[in-house]
C-alpha cells in the first residue's frame, strides 16, 4: 500500500540526502544547514506570533568541526568539498538569528529519531523528551 503523498514527501525528505559526505564533519554540517533552513522559517513564525521576543534558536551539535565550519567564514581546506549551498549557514550564524551550541553525543536526544539505540540509552532519550517508556522492560 502506497503511503498518503504528504507522508511519502515528508519521509522523502526526512530519509534523502542529497550530497555525499566526504566526512562525518560534512555530514553533520550539512544536517546543521537543513536545520538551519527549518530555524529560520520557525523564527520568523515565532517572530510573528510574538514580536517582543527575541526569537534566537539554539540548533545543537556533537561535531565541534561542523560548529567551528559554520561559525567561522573563512576558506577551510576540509570544507572544499562542501557544496556551496550549505554555506548559507555562516550568514545566518553571523547575524545571530541562530546560535550553535556543542552538545556530547551522550546527551543527544535526537539520537532516538536518527539511529537504533541499546536499551539505556533509549530510555534516557525518551525520558529526556519528556515521553514515558514504560513499556520498556529495565533488565
Amino acid at each position: 500500500m502506497e503511503p498518503p503523498k504528504h507522508i511519502k514527501e515528508v519521509l522523502e525528505e526526512i530519509v534523502s540526502q542529497r550530497t555525499v559526505a566526504l566526512s562525518s564533519m560534512e555530514a553533520e554540517y550539512m544536517a546543521i544547514s537543513d536545520a538551519t533552513k527549518e530555524a529560520v522559517h520557525l523564527r520568523s513564525f515565532i517572530l510573528e506570533l510574538s514580536p517582543g521576543s527575541n526569537g534566537k534558536i539554539t540548533l545543537y551539535s556533537d561535531n565541534i568541526g561542523a560548529i567551528k565550519l559554520a561559525e567561522n567564514p573563512v576558506f577551510h581546506n576540509r570544507s572544499k568539498h562542501i557544496d556551496v549551498r550549505h554555506h548559507f549557514v555562516r550568514g545566518i550564524v553571523d547575524n545571530g538569528e541562530i546560535e550553535l551550541s556543542y552538545k556530547s553525543t551522550e546527551d543527544m536526544a535526537a539520537d532516538i529519531l536518527t539511529k537504533g539505540l541499546p536499551g539505556p540509552k533509549h530510555r534516557k532519550c525518551v525520558k529526556s523528551l519528556g515521553l514515558s517508556c514504560d513499556y520498556m522492560r529495565t533488565d
